[in-house]
Order: structure tokens, then sequence, then C-alpha cells
């Protein structure tokens, strides 16, 4: 069985850094009514003391943990990602590696490596996923096999029972149709705690014998040859807020301090892009989750405040006089070149005018964060600077020391 010393060093530099980017991200997304409905639900309908909230460190069952922690995890749209899976494998993967370590009193390196191993089948099979099913699937729908595989190896289920947690997982797994949420942005998000849930529930009913049906991935799977880790293409996010507006942003402030524009000297604002950003251009937000999902409200406060924080994907922030009046100077395009290269790139332009007839046009950007973007490390330690080191306030429990 695969250990940590075994596993290549690159990729236990780039897990290390995954980790450290998922305590980030949900120690900011404690501040979020997604999360709170999500920790006191699966209090009242999962509880137990195998694992850790990380809401505020309550207990759990493990799948309690899974669920809650998945939540949480992707509560501001700000965790990791991958391009062809157009997903999320972290906040799948990991709180179901935690609750299961927890559970298990596993060691660093048990866990460690189970999420390594974890993101690795996630990533495949929603490679496999989106590859042979013409419906864009939310990341539940294949983080969950992910997750079954770490959370397996954590509770030591033999290579038989690993099999039958792997095909419960894909079986029940959510269908997910994630543009419905796009479209009507609502805590149904990425299904990234049901995929965490499932992959620990399915990885202990195997080890008390529960059997399932073959799994088509594995099936697939085992034809393709494993000459790389896949995780090494994870990308981290800047923004907190659905991937697809990233470049749009970072194009928009790089005009805007390069031109040295102040807000009110914008009179006009276009964004080029490729199709599923376009799909969210909607205007200013009246939730969270149309804030997260919105291409023109974090364009429109980068332009009026030269960034966008997770104080912007809050309700308070809806009222910014600034921001709204920026919001709708903005119209988005589709360029059809921008479309053909998705999702395998993603990239946007932001073009600006002046009220006096100056205009500024910026290059095609992609996002920051993306797997060869050397600022990538930079990324990770500014999150975690800011949230998981000094916290974004007190928790009233502790996060776990494996997971900092």
């Amino acid at each position: 069985m695969l250990t940590w010393d075994e596993v290549p060093p690159e990729v236990r530099e780039r897990i290390t850094y995954l980790v450290r980017d998922f305590a980030a991200v949900s120690v900011a997304g404690r501040v979020t009514e997604t999360a709170r409905l999500a920790v006191e639900h699966a209090s009242a309908e999962h509880p137990g003391d195998a694992a850790t909230a990380l809401l505020d460190g309550r207990r759990l069952s493990a799948t309690g943990a899974a669920w809650a922690n998945g939540v949480l995890a992707n509560a501001l749209d700000f965790d990791d990602g991958h391009r062809l899976t157009k997903g999320h494998p972290g906040a799948n993967v990991i709180p179901a590696a935690l609750a299961a370590s927890e559970a298990a009193h596993a060691d660093e390196g048990q866990l460690l490596v189970a999420i390594a191993v974890g993101y690795e089948v996630a990533i495949r099979a929603g490679i496999d996923l989106h590859a042979r099913s013409g419906e864009y699937h939310a990341s539940g729908a294949w983080g969950a096999v992910g997750a079954a595989v770490a959370a397996a190896r954590l509770l030591g289920c033999d290579a038989d029972a690993t099999r039958h947690a792997l095909g419960l997982a894909e079986y029940h797994a959510p269908i997910a149709p994630i543009m419905r949420s796009v479209a009507d942005p609502a805590m149904t998000k990425d299904a990234c705690g049901w995929g965490a849930f499932l992959g620990v529930s399915a990885a202990l009913l195997a080890r008390r014998g529960f059997t399932s049906a073959g799994s088509s991935f594995v099936e697939r799977d085992r034809s393709t040859r494993a000459d790389r880790w896949h995780l090494l293409d994870v990308y981290v996010k800047k923004f907190p807020c659905c991937r697809w507006a990233h470049p749009a942003i970072e194009a928009a402030l790089e005009l805007r301090n390069e031109a040295r524009l102040a807000p009110e000297q914008i009179a006009r604002v276009g964004v080029r892009t490729f199709g599923a950003a376009a799909a969210i251009a909607r205007g200013i937000p009246a939730t969270t989750e149309e804030a997260q999902y919105s291409l023109v409200w974090p364009v429109a406060v980068a332009l009026a405040h030269g960034g966008f924080e997770v104080e912007h994907v809050l309700p308070p922030a809806f009222d910014d006089p600034l921001a709204r009046r920026l919001g709708e100077l903005v119209t988005v395009e589709v360029d059809p070149a921008l479309e053909s290269e998705f999702p395998a790139r993603r990239r946007s332009a932001v073009t600006i005018e002046t009220n006096d007839g100056a205009r500024f046009e910026s290059g095609l950007m992609e996002a920051p964060g993306e797997p060869d973007d050397p600022r990538w490390p930079e990324i990770v330690d500014a999150k975690a600077e800011t949230y998981a080191d000094e916290g974004l306030f007190a928790p009233a429990g502790p996060l776990p020391a494996s997971s900092l």
C-alpha cells in the first residue's frame, strides 16, 4: 500500500498547499448562513462524537462532519478546482478524509496519502463522467468517488471492501445538474457536502459488508495509463466566486491599476469572454450565492475598490452605491474563439471607456492560480495568512492540527 514517503516530492508539496488552502477557505466560510444551516442539520440528524465540525468545533458523527465540512469548504466558492472536471475535488475529498481519519485515529501521514489518492481518483472520475455525459454535473457527482476511496483507505477497508465503497459512491452519487444552480443561485451549489457525506457513508457501509454493483468508472479506468498525477493540475482561487469570473476580475484590476482609473471616471465596461462566464452575467446580487455566481458584480466591485474579497459576497456589501453604479455599466459578449477553448482554457478581456472618451483595453487574461501560475503558492499563503493563521473570527473550537 502506498505510503506518504513514496508519494513524489512535488505531489507531497502540492497536497500540503491544498490542505492549507482548504483550512483557509473553511475558516473564511464560517460567516455564511449556508455553513451554519449545514452544521445545525448535521447536529440534529447525524449526531455523534467521531469527528469535528470545522465551523465551531462541535462533535459529530463521521458522516455528519463530512457533510457539514463539505458544505463549509464550498460555501464561498473559494475552494480549489480542476479545469477538465469543471469542479471542486478538495471540498469533497478533504472533509471525507478528515472525518474518517478522526474516526479511525489515523496519523498525519495516513491522512495525507489518503487525501492524495482521493484527489487522484476524484479528478479521474470527473474527467470520465464529463467525457461520457452530455449534462454538466456538479462536483458531488464525481467527488463522491474520490471521497469514498480516501475514507475507505483510512477506515481500514480491504481491497474488496474498497471496491464496493467506490461502487456504492458511484451508484448513489447525486446527479447535481450544476447549471440549474448557476442559473438560479441557491445553497445547492456544487453538492460538495453530499459528495463528502456519500463517500464516508459508502466506506462505512462497505466495511460492514454492504455490497455494490460493479463500478463502470473502474472498468473504464483500468485501460487508462496513469503516467502522471492529475492533482498537479488543480488550481486555487484568489477570489471568492465562480472561477469563470476570475479572468475578467483580473483583467479589470490590471486596467484599473495601469491606467490609474478612478471609479468616477468610468463610463462603460465591456467584457469579452466565453459562454459559461456570460451565463453568469447577472447584475446586482441579493444573496451570497448570487454574488458568487456573478460576473458583473465582482468586476464592478474590483473597479470600485481595487479588489474582490469575502466581505463583498456578504449582504452588507450589496448596498454599496459605487459598485452598484459600475455594475450597471458592464456589458458582456461571447467571443467564439474564447468559447472554443473552454474548458481547457478560460480567458477574458476587459475594455473600459471613460467619461472623456478615452478607451483602455486589457489583453486576454487567465485566472490567477492556474496550475502553471508561478503565483500559485503565494495565493495559498495569502489566504492562509488572512484566514487560517489569524482567523476570520475566533472559533468556538480549534481546527484539528492535521488540517492546518
